[in-house]
């Protein structure tokens, strides 16, 4: 037995254990060191691979690949810096629980602390943000005599289930390798099928790593998921919604919006509560939010809050959270400004979600489970709702102001320098079960202010655990390969520039993306903030602008590349891009200034609208 046939097994243990959890992706970069590990990934039939070039792509696309598929991908690098590009990604991965399989190869440990080329120290370097790490033993002739009290094999069972959850979350397997790398010869390295397990020489040697003869270390679990805690959360929830006279149900971004946000839109209307649904929560295009003529799914409360008589006017006095912060900054100084109100948080993840220190009640438990269980009076263990009656017109005062302000925002004409109203655009072109997958910074700001509530049957994710641009393209194309589609992807430029290597992914013609780029030739963010007075600073350091003409990025990649000049020509773009095959790219045009005095203006029609609807009850 040759000590490249032994990494080879080893690595086959590896990636057979993680199948048995649902693995069915692995992105590679590529590298010498991992040699074992992607010769053992591409020879075994359940496991399908893609080939990265870029280390932080490779982790972004493995994210969006387990927001849309619900399973975990792993993202396989050699020694190095290489390891060090995944961070991004882990980050957003854990502080969002979506599942994610770092597998790093790494030198023989005896290298670690000396100038030994590509050397660093890997194990640890993902702090806490791993829900669990191990550094695996060394594979080497004398390990095959030892029988350890824990196997290879259980250690990577274990890293499996904490990246599954509940919470899920990212895992890194550390794995060494000694020279030589793989076997002295690809004799059936190619096979796929049924037979590919029988690879000639190593079946001896997989048996004995399988069966535990190889020991391992024992690891150490970074976090386990936080258990349920009951204690009849349901009694208490359902006593609070019989109690309060004017409750509000806000929902913030979801890991799971397939399953949270229906369960919140049946919540919503079954205790007629009005609810504040972000764009990533699930429940502001989910099923049934058109079910009532005034629906209590409330989508324009970003515009309608900025309205100081309106926050007087609608202060709560049960406040129940689902989900991450809201995108809506106006969102969240409102919840901290009405400080007469009980406010109860439902959460299991694994990062707490009051980061404002606003909750007086923290319920470990799923938000779209417990939702569901008291979404009707009967099915709570209160009986029936003696408050429903005298909550209606605490729930029309909010439904009025919901109408009043789409009203004004979509009285005016479609605005060619307002960017929101291009993203209601991609909203309305696309079809039921599509995805939109949100870039943070200034996108999901303008979904979340014009995207108006409807039974649209879309998803829509973002990358908001940690709010970054990196990796978006990446994330995008991968939520594709996790099996959502089609998929439109609206990106800013900045955001665009920043994961541009990601665009090699779309040369698989399976993955349906529209990426709509907004190009405002910088960070139109920043002229929404007050740095904006400071030139000349503003300008260069903040607003950024690049002029970088993007068609030829779209040539490079081989992509069709069109323009829109209108929210009209984009919709009608959208809807015919996403009826083609393959990867494209739509470009809007727009002028960061004029984007602001356009927002402006739809704010100063809002408050005005709103105003007159509050007026005639004024004290």
């Amino acid at each position: 037995m040759t000590g490249g046939e032994l990494n080879l097994a080893w690595a086959r243990a590896i990636f057979r254990t993680l199948a048995e959890h649902g693995l069915e992706e692995v992105e590679i970069a590529p590298g010498s060191r991992s040699a074992p590990l992607v010769l053992a990934a591409r020879s075994l039939s359940e496991i399908d691979t893609r080939v990265h070039l870029d280390e932080r792509s490779a982790g972004f696309f493995a994210v969006g690949y387990g927001r849309c598929h619900l399973g975990p991908a792993a993202v396989l690098t050699t020694s190095g810096t290489a390891v060090a590009n995944l961070l991004p990604a882990v980050v957003e991965a854990d502080l969002s629980d979506v599942p994610l399989i770092v597998i790093t190869a790494d030198r023989p440990p005896r290298l670690r602390g000396s100038d030994a080329n590509q050397t660093i120290e890997q194990p640890g370097i993902f702090g806490d943000r791993v829900r669990f790490e191990a550094d695996l033993p060394l594979p080497s002739p004398e390990a095959l005599e030892e029988v350890g009290t824990r196997s290879m094999v259980e250690v990577v069972h274990r890293a499996a289930r904490h990246a599954v959850g509940p919470p899920a979350g990212p895992v890194h397997l550390n794995v060494p390798f000694d020279k030589p790398l793989q076997p002295a010869t690809p004799v059936g390295l190619g096979l796929r099928g049924p037979d590919s397990g029988r690879l000639t020489g190593l079946a001896a040697v997989e048996a004995a790593v399988a069966s535990g003869e190889v020991s391992a270390s024992d690891p150490l679990g970074r976090r386990s998921g936080a258990p349920m805690r009951g204690q009849d959360q349901d009694t208490l929830l359902a006593h609070w919604l019989v109690a309060a006279r004017r409750p509000l149900l806000v929902a913030g971004p979801s890991s799971d919006p397939g399953h949270d946000g229906p369960a919140v839109v049946r919540f919503a209307l079954g205790r007629s509560i009005p609810t504040l649904a972000d764009p990533l929560s699930g429940a502001r295009f989910a099923h049934g939010v058109d079910d009532v003529p005034a629906t209590p799914v409330l989508g324009a409360y970003d515009h309608f809050l900025r309205v100081p008589e309106a926050v007087r006017r609608l202060a709560p006095d049960l406040i129940v959270r689902v989900g991450r912060t809201p995108t809506s900054g106006v969102l969240e100084e409102a919840l901290a400004e009405w400080t007469g109100a009980t406010q109860i948080v439902i959460d299991n993840g694994a990062h707490p979600k009051d980061h404002q220190g606003l909750a007086d009640h923290y319920l470990r438990a799923s938000a779209g489970t417990v939702l569901d269980r008291l979404a009707h009076p009967e099915g709570g263990r209160d009986g029936d709702d003696p408050a429903l009656s005298r909550r209606l017109p605490w729930t029309r005062a909010w439904t009025d102001l919901e109408a009043a302000a789409w009203e004004a925002i979509e009285r005016a004409p479609p605005d060619a320098d307002n960017e929101g109203d291009y993203a209601a655009a991609v909203i309305r072109a696309l079809p039921p079960g599509a995805t939109l997958f949100v870039s943070s910074s200034m996108p999901v700001r303008d979904v979340d202010g014009y995207g108006r509530p409807a039974a649209r049957d879309l998803q829509v994710l973002g990358n908001r655990g940690a709010s970054g641009i990196d990796g978006i393209v990446s994330s995008v194309l991968g939520c594709a390969g996790g099996g959502a589609g089609p998929v439109a992807g609206l990106i800013g430029d900045l955001a665009f520039y920043h994961d541009m290597n990601g665009l090699l992914a779309a040369r698989d013609r399976q993955l349906n993306v529209v990426f709509v780029l907004v190009d405002n030739d910088g960070g139109g963010i920043f002229h929404m903030l007050p740095i904006r007075h400071f030139e000349p600073a503003f300008t260069p350091c903040f607003a950024t602008p690049h002029g970088l003409d993007f068609r030829h990025a779209a040539r490079m990649y081989g992509l069709p590349f069109t323009d829109a000049a209108t929210p009209a020509e984009l919709e009608e773009a959208v809807a015919a891009a996403v009826a083609r095959p393959g990867t494209e790219v739509i470009r809007v045009r727009t002028d960061r200034e004029r984007n602001r005095l356009s927002h402006e203006r739809t704010r100063v029609r809002v408050a005005r609208r709103v105003n007159e609807i509050l007026k005639p009850t004024r004290p």
